[in-house]
Parts: C-alpha cells; sequence; structure tokens
C-alpha cells in the first residue's frame, strides 16, 4: 500500500477498530482509553496515515490553530512572555499563530485573514492592541483572553499580574531600606499595568509612609522603553528633588536610567539612590545591571491564559473568569535586602 494514500479506514482495520473510534483517538479531549489510542497510533504509523486537519476542521467547526496578538515586539518582557506563550500552546498539541498589529493601517486585513482560520482562540497580550481587536474576535465566536488588560470584562477571560500589590511591594521595599524621597516613573503612554502599578506604589506610601517624612512624586517618560529611562535619567539627576529611592514601572526604562547615570553621576551616587524595576527580563539579571525588580512571573501567567483558554472551550457558556497571579519582589544589588536589626 502507497503509504501517501492511507485513510483512516485503513488504520480501523489494522487497529481492529472502527473509523470513528480512528477519529476520536486524534481528538485529546475525547473519552477514549490509553491503550486503545496507541493502538491506533501504532496502525497510523506504520501506514504513515495523517491526519486531515482541513477536514477535521471542517467537521468540528474549529481548527487546532490558537491567535496570539500582540504587538510592539522591541519590548524584552513582551518578547520573552510572547516564547512561553508558544511553549505553552505547543505542549498542549495546538499551534500558535501569531499576528503583530503594531501597523494599524493593516491591522483590519490581518484581522480578517486570522478569523478564517476558525481559530480555536485568542491570546490578547498586554501592550498597545485595541479593544475593538479584541471584540472583533468575540464577535464571530472566537473564545478570547486577555492579558494585563480591563476592557470588556463581560465578554472575555481575562488573566492579570496583580499590578497593584507589585507597586505596593515596590514602595515596602524602599521604605523598609530606608528611602525617604521617592520617585515612581512609567511612560507618557498610559497602560492599564504602568498605571496600576503606580496606584499601587502610591497608595502604599500615601497609607503606611510618615507623611512629614517621607516624600513622592510621580515622573513622566517620553517612552516606556531604554531610551525613555536615557532621557528621564537628565531629567531626575539635574532636578532640585534629589531622589533616594526610585521604582521604574518596567525594568527597561530602569536599564536605560541606571546606564546614563553611570555618565552623569559618580558612582557611589549611583549607589545611594535605590532603584527597583519591575518585570524581570532577561537584562534585569545581567551583571551590568543587577536590577532589584519585582517579578512578572510570566510561565506561570502563560500557563493560566492557556488552560482558561482550554477551559472556555469545553464550557463556551460559562460566566467569564478573572484571574489574578501575585508578584514577587526579587533582590539585586541596586537595593539590597534590608537588614534585620
Amino acid at each position: 500500500m502507497n503509504k501517501r494514500n492511507a485513510t483512516s479506514a485503513d488504520v480501523a482495520i489494522l487497529a481492529g477498530v472502527s473509523q470513528s473510534t480512528v477519529s476520536r483517538s486524534f481528538d485529546p479531549d475525547s473519552r477514549i482509553s490509553e491503550a486503545t489510542r496507541q493502538r491506533v497510533f501504532a496502525a497510523a504509523e506504520q501506514l504513515g496515515y495523517q491526519v486531515n486537519k482541513a477536514a477535521q476542521t471542517m467537521i468540528r467547526k474549529r481548527s487546532d490553530l490558537v491567535g496570539l496578538v500582540t504587538a510592539g515586539l522591541e519590548d524584552p518582557f513582551r518578547s520573552e512572555f510572547l516564547h512561553k506563550l508558544i511553549v505553552e500552546v505547543q505542549s498542549c498539541g495546538l499551534r500558535p499563530m501569531v499576528m503583530d498589529v503594531s501597523d494599524r493601517q493593516t491591522i483590519d486585513e490581518e484581522l480578517h485573514g486570522l478569523i478564517q482560520y476558525q481559530l480555536s482562540g485568542v491570546i490578547i497580550t498586554s501592550g498597545t492592541p485595541s479593544e475593538n481587536i479584541g471584540k472583533a474576535f468575540i464577535k464571530y465566536g472566537i473564545p478570547v483572553v486577555l492579558i494585563n488588560r480591563t476592557e470588556h470584562s463581560d465578554e472575555a477571560d481575562i488573566v492579570n499580574l496583580d499590578n497593584e500589590n507589585a507597586g505596593a511591594m515596590a514602595a515596602e521595599a524602599l521604605l523598609k531600606s530606608g528611602k525617604t524621597n521617592l520617585l515612581v516613573v512609567h511612560a507618557k503612554k498610559p497602560s492599564f499595568s504602568s498605571v496600576m502599578r503606580a496606584k499601587g506604589f502610591l497608595n502604599y506610601l500615601a497609607s503606611h509612609g510618615n507623611h512629614n517624612e517621607i516624600q513622592a512624586n510621580e515622573v513622566l517618560c517620553e517612552a516606556g522603553n531604554y531610551d525613555g529611562g536615557y532621557q528621564v535619567a537628565k531629567k531626575i539627576l539635574a532636578s532640585a528633588y534629589k531622589p533616594d529611592g526610585i521604582f521604574f514601572c518596567m525594568d527597561h526604562i530602569a536599564c536605560g536610567f541606571l546606564d546614563a547615570a553611570k555618565q552623569l553621576v559618580s558612582a557611589k551616587k549611583i549607589e545611594s539612590i535605590g532603584v527597583i524595576g519591575c518585570d524581570d527580563i532577561a537584562l534585569a539579571r545581567f551583571k551590568a545591571y543587577d536590577l532589584t525588580t519585582v517579578k512578572q512571573p510570566s510561565s506561570e501567567i502563560a500557563k493560566a491564559a492557556l488552560q482558561t483558554l482550554l477551559n472556555r472551550l469545553k464550557s463556551p457558556t460559562s460566566a467569564p473568569t478573572k484571574q489574578t497571579i501575585s508578584a514577587e519582589l526579587v533582590y539585586r544589588s541596586t537595593l539590597s535586602l534590608p537588614q534585620i536589626k
């Protein structure tokens, strides 16, 4: 028999099962004994049988594709997180299809093309993808999981980092280190994550700090990236206000600040300023920065997002869910762990 022409009927005969059992064996959600499934797989391998994905998609009204919608992959955290999502999707026997919506001129065309693939679902990562993108998929009955977002929560499932508590953790760490003149820095263009982190930082100081001793200001940089941090360093270090503790709502901004500070002030002056970032990107762990940061557990968030999507596929009419993932403070050299007295 020509292996290229093997059919499910051929596999059924060789495995000693019905043709419907062959089909169900290749569906990970089907209820079938593992012994039978493996017998079918062995027969399929012997015959060189391949599942007809196009036919399977027509029968099930959805493919094994999961759309991963993102924007701004120059952001290190977003790139690292996308990698974790891809790994998680593939580990479940599904196939990721990545869509970058940075170019607003081509969004409609790209969305239309993606919808035609009859996706099992879509995961929209944090950042700039607009609210309308999620709604476009929902309109066509495609399940949507949002990450670090708030929009249309009555229609989509949401998985968020506890961003507000992440900011509070940074504030607490600076206070415990004896810092009193504090700043929180984030980009002018607001994002849900940075807004909530700054809010958590300032709220914690308002409720826990001594108002006669603690000062806290908010500084906006032009961009939420390395260059934004580099540029804002000049503004911060030349100001009459002399901070001794700074929380950057993104690691990338903090790294830019630290590099600029090395050129603008002495090493001793830099060491006197406690610096905390947020996200724990790979760059933050480099010895050149060794940045104390509030870690966003990307692997845990990716697992939660995919499991949320799988749950939605099993229970399509259940109420939308919202899950919050805890952050973790990671001490490095830019703010040392306080000594216990």
